[in-house]
């Protein structure tokens, strides 16, 4: 980059090399924009626009992309966050930072959802489990919020071809999907009548672990038969689901992953309002002057009323935070093109000396 090509160079030894490497010194700092950053006469106000480049801009306003190290260096907020992003890189920023859901409630969750827990939605549930579970990363009582990451796991496997010549129990390998952790084994037996008949034929999969962080079904291999003249099975995988009714009753159970074994004693509910994508959950509320409120205390429910639009109060999610924040950036100082072309030689100079 121009920027550094007249920085000092310096001569060191990495590791065991037997000759010292030359590399411009980075660390090279030249206060003159700071002697000069406070005099308004030598700059003037600058928004950036959407998806404009620092190198596109110098060429813009100097003639040249060579001095777009100048709005770095006169503006303190893009040296610590960088150049602003544009609209599409936010939304993308937002889905990356906040990934996770955010399930909202009125109701009270003193004593019960701790985090690091499994939820579920016990109203879709069979012999597999239930389609909808997650794990519980934070509880914030002042927001009525739970943020869970939704856990994707091998629900269960389809047998597509039994297959033939299986005289043991094959190996069925997970692989692929981006997730990790699934087992399972072969099925080789079968009731017939009051008899249980063991079969060369595949009778079914079962899912022993369901591993989790699936993204796409993963691909599921069973190692071939034993006779060398037999059929080898094939199997799909079929992943949970991950998204929850606008407005449902979620499960938990203190200290007990496996739904499964949930106890009807201990197992404990909580009525939702709504489940969101958390970029697009509450970060906070304001009033309609923007300033920062609480929320109200439900009266004999201890939970939070955060049905909020009849209370003038304003939710204000993550995603808009970060787009407030990137607007922000957008407001620089930029030099003159006189100044910028004097800064830039006498920073060089400088450089040099």
């Amino acid at each position: 980059m121009s920027f550094f090509r007249n920085f000092p160079t310096v001569a060191y030894n990495f590791g065991n090399e037997t000759f010292d490497t030359t590399f411009h010194n980075l660390t090279t700092y030249i206060d003159l924009i700071d002697q000069i950053a406070d005099d308004a006469s030598f700059y003037e106000k600058y928004y950036i626009q959407d998806g404009q480049r620092p190198d596109v801009l110098s060429y813009e306003l100097y003639g040249t992309s060579d001095f777009y190290w100048t709005f770095f260096l006169l503006n303190p907020s893009l040296r610590k966050q960088g150049w602003p992003m544009s609209s599409l890189e936010v939304y993308d920023a937002a889905k990356l930072f906040y990934p996770n859901k955010v399930i909202m409630t009125t109701a009270s969750m003193h004593g019960e959802f701790y985090i690091g827990d499994i939820i579920a939605d016990r109203a879709n549930v069979d012999e597999f489990g239930t389609i909808f579970k997650a794990r519980i990363l934070e509880k914030n009582y002042d927001l009525g919020q739970l943020t869970v990451q939704p856990i994707v796991d091998v629900r269960s496997i389809t047998l597509t071809n039994g297959g033939s010549g299986y005289t043991s129990p094959p190996t069925v390998t997970i692989s692929g999907g981006g997730g990790n952790s699934a087992t399972a084994q072969a099925v080789m037996t079968y009731l017939d009548g009051n008899t249980v008949v063991t079969s060369q034929t595949i009778q079914s999969i079962a899912v022993i672990t369901g591993g989790e962080n699936f993204t796409s079904a993963p691909t599921v291999t069973i190692s071939e038969p034993d006779i060398a003249n037999g059929t080898q099975a094939t199997a799909t995988a079929v992943l949970s689901g991950f998204s929850l009714p606008r407005q449902t009753t979620i499960y938990s159970q203190q200290n007990e992953p496996n739904v499964l074994l949930w106890s009807e004693i201990k197992v404990r509910s909580l009525i939702t309002r709504d489940t969101v994508e958390q970029y697009n959950a509450a970060a906070y509320y304001t009033d309609t002057n923007q300033n920062i409120v609480d929320l109200n205390i439900n009266v004999g429910g201890g939970g939070v009323d955060n049905e909020v639009g009849q209370l003038n109060k304003i939710p204000v999610t993550y995603l808009d935070r970060l787009i407030t924040t990137n607007n922000e950036l957008r407001n620089i100082n930029i030099f003159t093109p006189s100044v910028a072309a004097q800064v830039n030689s006498e920073f060089q100079k400088l450089l040099r000396s």
